[in-house]
């Protein structure tokens, strides 16, 4: 995990820097990239490259060493229309953004914002309804080859992984059953194979 915290705080830098010297459009190609990417590696940048999860594991693991309870996420947002008509609204907005000529803030405004609600909400939120750079990708990494999967022969059904994950990306509803991770929504941020008490995670 080490080796991840190290790709994180040099590209949160990078992000920082371009920001500062109005490169943005340099940190939209790499996103590209990460994008086309997804379609075999999966949602890799969300979990190592992504300057709005660096940001918000920070805060995440502050409130949770402070064990401060946070929302959880609203029903409403939940529904399929909702997530996507956010990502179409998006879309729409770059649109507008290259057509115009017009500096919009838009990389700014989605940091800032994925902060504030992960103050008051549980990471998911962000992560698998919110964010309109996850739902991009987890369009495009919907048949990933490097998916995590849970082994059962190992599996001991505790759960530690399904309480661990940030984005919410397990079917456990019958606890007598083994989790399921959905690759998809899954962040390849490695919490579920760190904290596997038995390893089955891979």
């Amino acid at each position: 995990m080490k080796k991840g915290k190290i790709v994180q705080g040099v590209s949160l830098v990078l992000f920082i820097s371009l920001i500062i010297l109005g490169k943005v459009q340099v940190w939209m190609a790499i996103f590209g990239g990460s994008l086309l990417l997804s379609t075999y590696f999966g949602r890799f940048y969300c979990g190592y490259i992504c300057p709005i999860n660096t940001g918000m594991e920070i805060i995440d693991g502050k409130a949770n060493k402070k064990k401060r309870k946070r929302k959880s996420v609203p029903d409403l947002f939940k529904k399929a229309i909702v997530r996507y008509g956010i990502l179409a609204l998006f879309l729409g907005t770059m649109v507008i953004v290259f057509k115009t000529g017009k500096k919009l803030p838009v990389l700014p405004i989605l940091f800032s914002l994925g902060l504030i609600i992960t103050y008051f909400y549980r990471p998911e939120f962000w992560h698998r309804y919110l964010c309109p750079y996850g739902s991009l990708l987890s369009i495009f990494s919907k048949f990933n080859k490097k998916a995590y999967r849970v082994y059962n022969d190992g599996c001991i059904k505790c759960g530690t992984c399904v309480r661990v994950c940030p984005a919410d990306a397990f079917i456990w509803e019958d606890k007598k059953d083994y989790p399921l991770i959905i690759k998809n929504e899954c962040l390849q941020c490695g919490k579920c194979v760190e904290a596997c008490p038995t390893d089955s995670i891979k």
